[in-house]
């Protein structure tokens, strides 16, 4: 992303430990592309401590700013000079904030002050309408892509699904945004040709596409870190730093993102990142619109691993199933990485627990009818038996959970904890063991507000058979919840991992979670041991991440 952004860097000489280094600068102009309406967000703490923060803002007598405080308390001094209505913030000996671990994105716990000359985000609505034009000339080439969807798809919902797939896969993402183009579109006959483009780009080209269709579409504008807290922002064409797409068919609303690329199956199966919150861009929209979640998927992982004998060498076959936006993150990371450094990647996971594995192949299949992707793995494993304190043991995890089960380093927290999510994860793993392998059944569940944990096994003559649900419910643990999370936490730590081992001495079957059972002799091959500990989670999701003005 390209914006014009200029460094200006100074190295201070003899800085000691305790000087105070006092600093001032001045910015000159304004974008005009807020057609000179002022925004700005000052800030009134931060991370190390400040001896003194002044701020001052000069209004003429003729223009309106809303002020507002966001976890601060302080209040401005005001006089009057000439024409003018003068604030001054003086703020002195302001101590370091220190942030607690693993907070989610949304979450600023330092003050602020905010100020907005919009009045209203129907305001904020108009403004920028304006930069979304619906009467434009369509180039003959851009009309021709209409029609010719138009053409080959019989209804409304095929034809979204068309041009969105046209916009996402055939319209790289590249920003180049200075001046009024941090916010202001180009033209969709441009972005059509030079077939590269930003997210409001992205945006404006589906936008018209649709409505030349005779479908109703909008821009939306969206806070990809703030989310649902643009709420408590003043009403400005600085809150927000993303652009995705409304589109209403058939009295239903949908809600796309035009620079996720490779997304499949039916328009009801198009995932939408939890963003939250939006400004619909419309002339007649009053207020924030609340998004609702539609980012569901799974993924549906099973690991088969075959054990000819205590001395062979064993073999490793993963399955996993994509679906919703874990579908959509793993063809994008098949689309943009070779296959070769994908297999290396996925060997060096599985290398983190066995060490002597070797990749034989990687497959993989993809569905756009359901939306679906599929890997298929295969490993070869020497010498997985390992010889502890004269026992012979098999070490496996469920290597699936231990990313979205995830705890923060201090239990007694004052601020939220961030959880992955969405995180909704099943794995089996299935160990075919050389002679029949008894275990006892078991069928746990885990649950608090913010996640449920499923454990089950069970064993069918020689083969173990593992089950495991994982599900975060919400993207984050509130201090109050804490207590109850941890709980649950340590509770979910003992349903996870197996050990396989057999004592030529002793025959017999424990658990840590369970009270220890005996099993039958049964010759050479013998006993399970059931240990609980973390599984690590697996995943090859490469998201790619965007900073602008509204480009994320």
């Amino acid at each position: 992303m390209y914006d014009g952004s200029l460094t200006a860097l100074l190295v201070l000489d003899d800085v000691r430990k305790g000087d105070i280094i006092e600093y001032s600068y001045s910015i000159r102009g304004f974008n005009p592309i807020f057609n000179n309406k002022y925004a700005d967000v000052y800030d009134c703490r931060y991370g190390v401590p400040i001896a003194n923060l002044f701020y001052k803002l000069m209004i003429p007598a003729n223009r309106n700013v809303i002020i507002k405080n966001r976890q601060t308390t302080i209040t401005p001094a005001i006089s009057k000079v000439n024409n003018e209505t003068m604030y001054e913030w003086k703020l002195t000996n302001i101590p370091a904030l220190y942030v607690e671990n693993k907070t989610p994105g949304w979450y600023d716990p330092f003050g602020s002050i905010i100020i907005s000359e919009f009045q209203s985000w129907n305001e904020v609505s108009r403004w920028a309408s304006a930069l979304f034009p619906r009467d434009i000339k369509l180039s003959p080439e851009l009309q021709a892509k209409i029609n010719s969807i138009k053409k080959t798809c019989n209804d409304d919902e095929t034809r979204v699904l068309s041009a969105l797939r046209f916009v996402q896969d055939d319209i790289r993402y590249m920003a180049v945004e200075t001046g009024i183009n941090s916010h202001k579109p180009n033209n969709p006959n441009k972005i059509f040709v030079q077939r590269f483009g930003d997210c409001k780009d992205k945006s404006y080209l589906l936008t018209t596409m649709l409505y030349a269709m005779g479908i109703e579409a909008y821009p939306v504008l969206i806070n990809t870190v703030d989310k649902k807290t643009v709420n408590e922002m003043l009403p400005s064409a600085l809150a927000f730093d993303h652009c995705t797409v409304q589109v209403k068919v058939n009295g239903k609303t949908y809600w796309f993102d035009p620079t996720i690329s490779f997304q499949r199956g039916s328009i009801n199966d198009i995932a939408y990142p939890d963003y939250q919150t939006g400004l619909v861009v419309n002339e007649s929209n009053t207020g924030l619109s609340s998004i609702p979640f539609h980012g569901s998927g799974l993924n549906d992982i099973k690991e088969i691993i075959n054990v000819p004998d205590k001395f062979g060498t064993a073999s490793l076959k993963v399955i996993t199933r994509f679906t919703g936006s874990f579908a959509d993150d793993a063809r994008s990371n098949f689309n943009n990485n070779s296959l070769s450094e994908i297999k290396n990647k996925y060997k060096d996971f599985y290398a983190g627990y066995f060490d002597k594995i070797t990749v034989d192949s990687l497959q993989y299949k993809n569905d756009d009818i359901t939306g679906a992707f599929t890997t298929t793995e295969y490993y070869t494993i020497k010498n997985i038996w390992t010889n502890e304190d004269g026992k012979d043991k098999i070490s496996l995890s469920s290597y699936i959970i231990e990313g979205a089960l995830s705890k923060p380093a201090d239990k007694n927290r004052t601020m939220p904890f961030r959880l992955t999510y969405p995180a909704h994860f099943k794995e089996q793993v299935e160990i075919n063991m050389p002679e029949d392998w008894p275990i006892s059944n078991f069928n746990d569940r885990v649950s608090c507000a913010s996640f449920n944990l499923t454990a089950n096994g069970r064993s069918e003559g020689n083969k173990v058979i593992l089950n495991y649900e994982y599900e975060n419910l919400k993207d984050n643990v509130m201090p109050g919840e804490t207590a109850s999370f941890f709980s649950r936490y340590d509770e979910a730590f003992k349903d996870i991992g197996y050990e396989l081992y057999y004592d030529d001495a002793k025959t017999s079957s424990n658990s840590l979670a369970r009270t220890s059972t005996s099993l039958p002799d049964m010759g050479l091959f013998p006993k399970l041991y059931m240990s609980l500990g973390l599984c690590v989670l697996i995943t090859f999701l490469i998201k790619r991440k965007r900073t602008g003005s509204m480009n994320r």
